[in-house]
């Protein structure tokens, strides 16, 4: 079993024009993702099977009755039960110092005893430490969003790309896969974007960019929506990018000199809008996953995605008190080796399934 990132590592020259300092090193960009609890009602301390409930609006009352004898009612009170089922989460890396001696790291490992223990050396803390962080927060993006115990590639009858283990995703069952069943095809919160049923990844983006497209489905999403949603206080519309993009473009076209204004977000990692008095949030961690994961060779499934609802209502929960707890990283005296580990439980629950639109 070989050391995590060993293989990459390889690839840089050890000689004497080489790079002999990792603090050389030029990190690759990385797409920033943004802060999830923005975007979602983040939920510690759940314990899978944990239940919650709520308490709605009274049936009808107030009708004619006499003034004498009136015959009194027991008019029922809505309330709602859901149950959290969290899955298991487990980021696993092991680092043994045998496999980078003959690297560029050789320069910054310790010496006699102390060799085989990398977790001060510049490995650590200048390049595995930071990129796995990244890595943690990409992860739950993809669990929470993109997560199915029912995954399947595309070859089983599924649609994850072909190639890419399920295992990635099947842990629990995330908000994307909740959102397309509480609204199908054809059904009243279900707005269709015809660009997505394009047969090319060429026609699905240049289909988003006709003339009127993607106004008319903001439009449906906001007008056709529950009153209650539409009077939220932390209502807005999440999208992909590929359809603020459009939203931005058709704007423009279709109203001359207009522009959307993006305000940047979360530090510069999400740019939101207001288009008709919603807040617009794109969300570009979306389009990069569902074209690395939901790819058919062809074509991507559903690429141009819109959600609008309330922060509220789009609930992500995990078992500890802070996502995926502390990233643990120990020198191993047995073993002679560094290894890390994360771990934790984690699930979504859309709150109330009645105020939620969603294009796509």
């Amino acid at each position: 079993m070989g050391s995590t990132a060993l293989n990459y590592i390889n690839n840089f020259t050890v000689s004497n024009q080489g790079i002999t300092d990792l603090r050389e090193l030029l990190m690759l960009s990385v797409l920033k993702t943004g802060s999830l609890p923005e975007v979602l009602n983040m939920n510690y301390g759940v314990r899978n099977g944990k239940r919650i409930g709520g308490v709605g609006e009274f049936g009808l009352v107030g009708k004619s009755a006499p003034m004498c004898n009136p015959q009194f009612n027991n008019t029922n009170l809505a309330t709602q039960e859901k149950v959290w089922e969290l899955g298991n989460v487990s980021i696993l890396e092991r680092l043994c110092a045998d496999d980078f001696v003959d690297t560029m790291v050789k320069f910054s490992m310790g010496t006699g005893n102390d060799k085989a223990d990398m977790t001060g050396d510049d490995l650590m803390s200048i390049v595995i430490e930071p990129r796995l962080a990244l890595a943690l927060e990409r992860t739950l993006w993809r669990v929470f969003w993109f997560g199915d115990k029912n995954a399947a590639n595309i070859g089983a009858g599924g649609i994850i790309t072909t190639g890419i283990d399920v295992d990635f995703f099947n842990m629990t069952d995330g908000l994307f896969k909740r959102l397309f069943a509480i609204a199908p095809t054809g059904s009243k919160q279900h707005v269709s974007i015809a660009a997505n049923a394009q047969a090319t990844y060429r026609l699905q983006h240049d289909s988003m960019f006709t003339q009127g497209a993607a106004t008319s489905v903001v439009d449906e999403l906001i007008y056709n929506a529950d009153m209650r949603l539409r009077q939220s206080s932390d209502k807005f519309v999440l999208c992909t990018q590929s359809f603020a993009d459009a939203l931005a473009s058709d704007i423009k076209k279709s109203n001359k000199g207009s522009d959307l204004q993006w305000e940047s977000l979360f530090d510069g990692l999400v740019y939101a809008t207001r288009y008709n008095g919603e807040t617009i949030i794109a969300l570009p961690v979306w389009d990069e996953m569902i074209r690395a994961f939901e790819d058919d060779g062809t074509k991507w499934n559903n690429p141009h995605r819109a959600v609008y609802a309330s922060k509220n209502t789009l609930m992500a929960g995990i078992e500890s008190s802070d996502l995926l707890g502390a990233l643990k990283i120990w020198f191993s005296d047995d073993d002679q080796d560094v290894k890390i580990i994360a771990r934790d439980d984690v699930g979504t629950m859309i709150w109330e399934d009645d105020l939620i639109m969603m294009a796509y």
